[in-house]
């Protein structure tokens, strides 16, 4: 690898922390369902989801595709689609409102670029929303590659994402680093590629487990800012 890789991250759970979002979330969400007669606590709520999200019922879907199947899982058919509809005016509002840089991430972005002199991208399933984010934070100027799902009309784990953000950067696979939280989308599809794989399990997604070798990262890290040491092992072991 060069001594200048290019890192590209993840946006959700990675760079941007949702904890906020999803305590918001969940707590509108199962008052909605009780509200259609679920009779559910959030202890129990949070058992369903975390089965949920832990068995991949979802695959790499969104919001929308965990609240069709908690509801499944909860309620009778049929009330999905009305919950659904009811739901994602308080999903597009919390994005908005509850969105924020995980901690460290400005130290961690800023230490990559001038200190390492890394090249910085982002591949992302978000809507082009997420760019305000970067704009009002003055983050966006890092980054040299932004391949943001709802801009480019393709979903991680395509592999043409990926493909296409390395075009954008002008490197081989070998050349770069992926930093995510979730094995499925991130870590399988940068690993069959051949760029290094950085697992960061500050996120809901560290439910998931390996279920096939390219689901295996290089290193996991429990917090953001341990990604400018990580990448520095990675270098040094090429």
């Amino acid at each position: 690898m060069s001594k200048q890789p290019f890192v590209f991250f993840d946006l959700g759970q990675t760079l941007v922390t949702e904890w906020d979002f999803i305590n918001h979330f969940d707590g509108k969400f199962l008052e909605l369902l009780n509200g259609y007669g679920a009779r559910i606590d959030m202890r129990n709520y949070r058992a369903v989801r975390d089965n949920i999200i832990r068995d991949r019922r979802i695959g790499n879907g969104s919001v929308r595709e965990l609240v069709i199947e908690i509801c499944r899982a909860i309620l009778p058919s049929g009330y999905e689609n009305a919950i659904v509809r009811r739901i994602d005016p308080e999903v597009k509002a919390g994005r908005k409102e509850l969105f924020r840089f995980a901690d460290g991430a400005e130290q961690v972005v800023k230490e990559l670029s001038q200190n390492k002199k890394c090249d910085l991208g982002i591949i992302a399933n978000q809507s082009e929303d997420i760019v305000s984010l970067l704009q009002g934070a003055g983050l966006d100027k890092y980054f040299k590659v932004t391949a943001i799902s709802g801009a480019v009309r393709m979903k991680k784990p395509d592999p043409r994402i990926f493909q296409l953000a390395l075009k954008e950067a002008g490197r081989e696979a070998q050349e770069c680093i992926m930093v995510g939280d979730r094995l499925d989308t991130d870590v399988c599809p940068a690993n069959r590629l051949g760029m290094a794989t950085i697992r960061v399990t500050d996120s809901l997604f560290a439910l998931q487990e390996p279920r096939e070798d390219c689901e295996r990262p290089a290193y996991t890290i429990a917090k953001l800012t341990e990604v400018p040491a990580t990448v520095e092992k990675i270098i040094s072991r090429k």
